[in-house]
């Protein structure tokens, strides 16, 4: 796993309350249901931290909501475009 969201201005759970859609059912979202032009993060609940990973592909998408993990998760939707303001070395995995 490799790109996550941390923005220098505010904290992780500002931007993705600002710049994401929050999916409520976790567990029935697909990764095919993202529109074009956006992205599911995850926000993990690490106790100490947080982490909002950026599922940039299916492989990520099923890694990050794996229900083995029993960490708490929020999943949101997020642009392509904000994403690359936070993270813009996700270029590089983007078709």
């Amino acid at each position: 796993m490799g790109y996550y969201i941390n923005p220098r201005n505010e904290t992780k759970e500002e931007f993705l309350k600002k710049n994401g859609k929050s999916i409520t059912n976790i567990l029935s979202f697909r990764f095919n249901d993202v529109e074009p032009g956006y992205l599911p993060v995850v926000l993990l609940d690490n106790g100490h931290f947080t982490a909002a990973g950026i599922c940039y592909d299916e492989r990520e998408f099923l890694d990050f909501i794996d229900s083995n993990d029993s960490r708490p998760k929020t999943l949101f939707v997020v642009s392509i475009e904000k994403l690359l303001e936070v993270e813009p070395n996700l270029k590089h995995v983007l078709k």
